[in-house]
């Protein structure tokens, strides 16, 4: 396996536990940030991208400005367990729900978000799962490199 191919196996592997985390802490409501989730490679640089409410999940929202409407009436369509009567009205429980976050901002944890959706996963990563792709590239280098011939050519050269 080459090291473009070990990048990709652990970076899918961290956008699968990204999302698993995501579902396991009850958070999904109309999957966006998993469909969102994407990564990139150059060279040796691994990038893994998310949509921008990422950050919220992860860290809450302060006070001031109002969110998006329309993002708020997407997840009353979707988001499970919410009485009828706000998908009904869906308008006035959007911008009711707007003008609380506007002035008070979200707290992360709470109740319905306990936090670390992300941050879990990348200290997962960053003391398990980076050692193990280190080694892997490890054993990949030293398939690429000819050690008898270097040690033959030295020999020969002193």
């Amino acid at each position: 396996m080459n090291r473009k191919a070990i990048y990709t196996e652990y970076l899918e592997r961290f956008k699968k536990d990204l999302i698993t985390n995501y579902d396991k802490l009850g958070l999904r409501a109309s999957g966006k940030f998993a469909e969102s989730l994407e990564y990139k490679l150059q060279g040796n640089k691994l990038q893994m991208f998310g949509s921008h409410h990422s950050l919220y999940m992860e860290n809450g929202r302060g006070a001031g400005g109002f969110p998006p409407l329309r993002a708020i009436e997407e997840w009353i369509e979707v988001k499970q367990g919410l009485p009828a009567i706000f998908v009904e009205k869906k308008k006035q429980f959007a911008f009711i729900i707007a003008r609380k976050i506007a002035n008070e901002g979200i707290k992360v944890p709470n109740k319905y978000n306990e936090g670390k959706v992300i941050s879990d996963v990348v200290t997962l990563y960053m003391g398990e799962y980076l050692y193990k792709m280190l080694d892997d590239i490890g054993e990949e280098y030293m398939r690429e490199v000819d050690f008898v011939s270097d040690f033959k050519n030295i020999l020969q050269a002193a």
